[in-house]
């Protein structure tokens, strides 16, 4: 030490010739040199000090990092465990164990998968052979590449496995209990393929289950498609209610499962429409057998919330082979349910290609019908009505007619119906309402316009401000234009009618009751709302010459509106000796093909020029 080296030397230099020594200095250098020492000691002291309080405070923030991890770990939403290179556990987390149902203190030093598994509480008893095969099903996994498996537990849930290898050879397994997300997808899934109210499935499913039909046709097997429809349903809805009618819908799907095989599937395809895609018929006479049933089965009535309901169906069916596909499958099934309805309801068709010819027809005259309706293309003709007491012409009544560019001129009973169907009626009513009052208005004064309506035209609330908007753009009185309803106007919700009818009066617009005497309540009807005019329909006139009992009804109606005010008018009158027998019996006016046809309004006024029609004796 160098304290030491300079005592040593001091020593050295002290040292008198004599011997003799200097004293003091001697010991001022050795004090110094344990000083020195002393020095070099408590700076040895402070260094062990500082490297102690270093290591106490790696140590302490280790821990830190250690605990937050564990932290970290534990309050992750997924399982965690990881596997050293010989597949024993190294780590696993709080969530893996919760999802495994595994007591931590229970897990086995340089345990392994099956070690972990044998400790589940989520295994029955004695279920050593089911951790075995889970564990088997587990290690099917690749511990280099990894990969995912979903497992199903005995005790229902369902358990995702993701696995990943890490550096050192090992692997990571992720776990995730996704019991509760696979069943809210499942419900979803089945809400939607399958109909809210009934539960069966509806066209998204029947359209799978039919593609994969449509596959088996073109290996040979065979199958069927019925598409239902029910018949007066919405009379139901309008007179019960809406909960009635779900009820009903109800009880018809539980009917129709009631009827069909288990491979067989019973489908709503919306609204009051079913499908029943049946598998593997022996022969088409087997679908009709089926067919036969259905219409037997839901002809029976039904007890609806203390209500005896009854209603009909109407079947289209088509036969699946492999030669066409789902698309064309449903539409020719929908093309002999049309067949089936337009042909009386309540039976069953099946299709054949003249009925695809038939609707293709149909839609192109729809097509046309529409272009018919911007195109300028409808026009109104006007036949006279005349006055039995002066022969004066008294009225007109409207009739519309297309101008068809290539059929020519088509008369309403080739296009109304369809009119009705696609939705055109309202603006086809609208149409000849608006032609009927501009017309009525360059008439004499005295001379009325009757305007027939369709029963759907009656379901629009606006009809009655449509009406008064017609007249208030003409111009023309009230009081000169006559609508005519037929008794089917009052089939559908006679309250809601009355009521439009009462409106329409209020207007100050005439109302006539057409066809009278076809239908079977016609005096209800003329006891429930007073009409301005009855029509009596042309069969009864035309059969007046060979006819006691025409005449005989005639004679009533004409006795019973002369009691009550009402005029009447006898449509259909060709021939003298009709004319004179309605005059005869005090008919006030008639109308038909002896007096004049349907002719267009520049037509119209020539006719005020003839001279009036004597009034036969």
């Amino acid at each position: 030490m160098p304290g030491q080296a300079l005592l040593q030397r001091q020593i050295a230099k002290s040292t008198r010739p004599e011997g003799d020594l200097d004293i003091q200095a001697l010991l001022a250098l050795v004090a110094a040199a344990y000083a020195e020492k002393d020095l070099d000691r408590r700076r040895a002291d402070r260094a062990s000090q500082l490297v102690a309080e270093e290591l106490d405070d790696a140590c302490a923030s280790l821990e830190v990092q250690n605990v937050r991890f564990r932290a970290a770990l534990d309050n992750m939403a997924q399982g965690l465990c990881l596997f050293d290179r010989g597949g024993r556990v190294a780590v696993c987390n709080k969530r893996f164990f919760e999802i495994y149902g595994i007591a931590s203190n229970s897990v086995k030093p340089a345990g392994d998968l099956l070690d972990l598994l044998s400790a589940s509480s989520a295994l029955r008893s004695g279920a050593a052979l089911e951790a075995r095969l889970l564990a088997a099903d587990h290690d099917a996994l690749d511990r280099r590449k990894g990969g995912a498996l979903e497992q199903a537990w005995p005790d229902g849930r369902l358990i995702s496995i993701i696995r990943r290898p890490v550096a050192d050879g090992g692997f990571l397994d992720t776990v995730s209990d996704v019991t509760e997300s696979r069943q809210a997808a499942a419900r979803i899934s089945h809400q939607a393929r399958h109909d809210a109210l009934t539960d069966l499935p509806n066209r998204v499913l029947l359209r799978e289950r039919l593609a994969r039909a449509v596959e088996d046709g073109r290996r040979g097997g065979t199958s069927a498609l019925l598409f239902l429809d029910l018949d007066r349903f919405k009379s139901v809805n309008d007179t019960l209610g809406h909960p009635v009618g779900d009820a009903l819908l109800v009880a018809v799907a539980k009917r129709l499962r009631g009827l069909v095989r288990a491979d067989d599937m019973v489908a709503r395809l919306g609204g009051d429409e079913f499908a029943i895609l049946q598998s593997q018929p022996a022969s088409t006479i087997v679908t009709e057998v089926l067919a036969r049933r259905i219409l037997s089965a839901l002809a029976a009535p039904f007890e609806i919330a203390g209500n005896t309901v009854q209603v009909s169906v109407s079947v289209g069916i088509e036969v699946i082979d492999g030669s066409a596909g789902p698309d064309e499958v449903l539409r020719n099934a929908d093309i002999a349910l049309y067949r089936a309805k337009s042909e009386g309801r309540g039976a069953y068709r099946q299709f054949d290609a003249p009925m695809l010819a038939t609707v293709t027809e149909r839609r192109q005259l729809e097509m046309d019908l529409r272009a018919a309706l911007t195109g300028r293309q409808l026009e109104v003709h006007y036949q006279p009505q005349i006055d039995l007491h002066d022969g004066e012409i008294c009225g007109f009544e409207a009739l519309v007619r297309w101008r068809h560019p290539t059929r020519g001129l088509v008369g309403p009973g080739e296009f109304i119906a369809l009119a009705e169907e696609v939705g055109l009626i309202d603006a086809l009513g609208a149409f000849v309402l608006d032609a009927a009052c501009d017309a009525a208005r360059s008439w004499p004064e005295h001379v009325k316009v009757a305007v027939n309506l369709s029963a759907l035209q009656f379901r629009s609330r606006k009809f009655v401000a449509s009406v008064e908007q017609a007249l208030q753009k003409s111009g023309l009185a009230p009081g000169r234009l006559e609508l005519e309803i037929t008794e089917s106007v009052m089939l559908d919700d006679v309250a809601s009618v009355l009521g439009q009818l009462r409106q329409l009066k209020a207007l100050g617009v005439n109302i006539s009751l057409d066809d009278f005497g076809t239908g079977y309540s016609s005096l209800s009807y003329i006891r429930s709302f007073p009409f301005d005019r009855i029509k009596i329909d042309q069969s009864f006139v035309r059969e007046l010459e060979s006819s006691a009992d025409s005449l005989a009804i005639i004679r009533a109606v004409t006795g019973l509106c002369g009691s009550l005010g009402i005029t009447t008018t006898a449509d259909g009158v060709e021939t003298d000796a009709q004319l004179r027998i309605l005059a005869g019996e005090k008919c006030d006016s008639v109308q038909g093909y002896l007096f004049g046809k349907p002719t267009p309004f520049a037509e119209t006024h020539r006719l005020f020029e003839r001279p009036p029609f004597g009034r036969a004796a």
